[in-house]
């Protein structure tokens, strides 16, 4: 057995909240015996973790957080409360592990690492002007929330996407023609591959059906570069992404 400790809070801390239970787990990919037992006191969180399994601790902490945020929403349901937890730290005496966790996505931190943030803000907020701006928007709070949600990274990226599909429409004057038209249209203005925007929404469809698909690690981060090279290469932020990678459907 390996054995994890997680800290983290739930949010907002004014709504002061103590809950604890075990729970036994399981993870697509992840063989073996999985328990987790959750305390939450004055919205403080600990969670114990006890696993066959090697994890990479970005995983294990997404999987962490679904568990808590899975069960919030129980309580949150039963009170009519709406609740968000944030991870913040895990301790791993037999691994040596003793991490805290940042806030950004490695693989945007480090493909972004050149570029002039101050620039790329200033050019997006003249495009969230106007009657258009509205889907430029969305698709921003939705990329947040891909970030955000691991378990519904597809998700997000995709509607991201969609927005500015409409976007698109709008601009061209296509609101009234078919989707087929509009994609088209869409990846003609940003000299985007179609494999880009099937690639995204592969990862999609499950979770916009109400199924859970878990992607994790590198699949993940894969996800995150094609749809961070599609959103630039529409708003003319930087070169179309490369695709030639395909998920593993869980």
């Amino acid at each position: 057995m390996h054995s994890y400790i997680f800290y983290g809070v739930v949010l907002p801390e004014r709504a002061q909240l103590s809950h604890s239970f075990p729970i036994e787990f399981s993870h697509s990919g992840k063989t073996g015996l999985h328990k987790a037992h959750i305390s939450i006191i004055l919205n403080q969180i600990v969670v114990w973790i006890d696993s066959e399994h090697v994890w990479d601790i970005f995983d294990l902490r997404n999987t962490v957080k679904n568990i808590v945020q899975g069960n919030l929403a129980i309580v949150g349901y039963a009170l009519g409360h709406a609740y968000d937890i944030e991870i913040t730290r895990v301790l791993s005496l037999a691994r040596d592990i003793d991490y805290v966790f940042g806030i950004d996505i490695p693989c945007i931190s480090e493909r972004n690492r050149n570029s002039n943030p101050g620039e790329t803000v200033l050019r997006l907020r003249e495009k969230c002007i106007g009657e258009t701006g509205v889907f430029i928007r969305r698709c921003l709070n939705d990329l947040n929330s891909a970030m955000k949600h691991a378990e519904d990274t597809g998700f997000y990226c995709y509607r991201a996407i969609e927005s500015l599909r409409h976007h698109c429409a709008l601009a061209h004057g296509l609101t009234e023609r078919n989707k087929t038209e509009q994609w088209e249209k869409f990846r003609e203005i940003g000299n985007i591959d179609k494999d880009s925007i099937m690639l995204i929404k592969a990862a999609a469809d499950p979770t916009r059906h109400g199924q859970p698909f878990e992607i994790a690690g590198g699949d993940r981060a894969k996800l995150f570069t094609v749809t961070w090279g599609v959103v630039d290469a529409y708003l003319n932020l930087s070169q179309p992404p490369d695709c030639t990678h395909q998920f593993k459907l869980f």
